[in-house]
């Protein structure tokens, strides 16, 4: 039997920040460990066989987090796991009740808001992007044929993402409340 496990690309294939946090809860449950969450997470994480665990795990964006974030976090048991781009990893152990990071489902919908407006803002940056690209497609002097093919791979690729984000941020906020 392996003791490590290589996932490519979970923090895409749970966009849902619960669904993130659920995942994450079962890999423990099944004894599967991570040391700490970095930049690339999102797109790979490596975990380690261990003994079975409860663990809580949270995901709280914050881009421009308060002086006492981390430490009011910590007063109540959470443990700092390291973060993806703006998005805070914690983690709390557990026996019977499962804690709760979000006093209420208002702070809970405020954290995914905050997600989906921070997805926004690369959206609105490929979209413009694209529209620059057609743009420039229509505008300029006739292309020769691998200055075209550099100009449709671009809009591909630009289409692609903001197909992807926009799919994220319609899952996120249907799922606002969770």
């Amino acid at each position: 039997m392996r003791d490590e496990k290589t996932v490519l690309f979970p923090g895409y294939r749970n966009v849902v920040p619960a669904d993130f946090e659920n995942w994450l809860e079962k890999m423990a449950s099944e004894g599967w460990h991570f040391d700490n969450i970095g930049q690339w997470s999102s797109i790979l994480m490596t975990f380690k066989r261990g003994m079975p665990k409860k663990y809580r795990f949270v995901c709280d964006l914050q881009a421009f987090p308060r002086n006492d974030y981390r430490s009011t976090y910590e007063e109540f048991g959470w443990e700092y796991l390291g973060h993806m781009s703006s998005v805070n990893i914690w983690r709390k152990e557990y026996k019977d009740e499962r804690p709760e990071a979000f006093s209420d489902y208002e702070s809970i919908i405020k954290r995914n808001r905050r997600i989906v407006a921070a997805i926004s803002f690369s959206f609105i940056s490929l979209l413009i992007a694209l529209v620059t690209q057609f743009i420039f497609l229509f505008i300029s002097k006739p292309l020769t044929p691998n200055k075209l093919v550099q100009l449709g791979f671009g809009i591909t690729i630009c289409s692609m993402f903001i197909i992807l984000l926009g799919f994220v941020m319609l899952k996120i906020k249907r799922n606002e409340d969770r």
